[in-house]
């Protein structure tokens, strides 16, 4: 292993302003390289257990403020944190009961068929139980480049943290 002396460290700056004056050296290329570096020392998230967890649930929560993440998004991961969890799993947005236009009676005649055709269904579906809601499942990301954010990168489904 080499250690960086002052000397090396002003060569190696003045190198860098050498090669930008010169025009062999974009700005561009070298944010490029540093968002490239960075991605690779931060961009993987390990857990709690990892040293740069709590920079990154501070960077976190600075995408959310900023609204990074759309919100449709962030309500499938929030189902995915509650199934974690074990409480259940509700749509948000649940609809209210259609009510269907045809079945409002147009005389007085059909008030009587009606009251007597719904009697027999509400006495039925008094003693049946509630149809289970589906549970939502997050959208798969779709593959992407590797220079993308991948948010289930490092994420196993089959479960918890291990713990050694």
């Amino acid at each position: 292993m080499t250690t960086l002396t002052p000397e090396d460290a002003i060569k190696a700056a003045a190198s860098v302003a050498r090669d930008v004056a010169d025009g062999t050296l974009a700005p561009a290329d070298l944010e490029v390289q540093a968002a490239a570096e960075c991605r690779a020392l931060f961009g993987t998230v390990a857990g709690p257990d990892d040293p740069l967890w709590p920079l990154q649930v501070d960077i976190a929560r600075q995408v959310l403020a900023l609204d990074g993440v759309a919100a449709d998004e962030l309500a499938e991961w929030l189902a995915v944190a509650r199934q974690r969890a074990g409480e259940p799993v509700s749509p948000a947005n649940a609809s209210p009961d259609a009510v269907s236009a045809t079945s409002e009676a147009h005389s007085a005649a059909s008030d009587t068929v009606v009251a007597d055709a719904t009697e027999p269904m509400a006495a039925g579906m008094a003693d049946a139980e509630p149809e289970p809601q589906p549970v939502p499942e997050p959208t798969p990301i779709p593959p992407g480049r590797r220079d993308e954010y991948d948010p289930l990168r490092g994420w196993s489904p089959g479960g918890g943290l291990q713990r050694l």
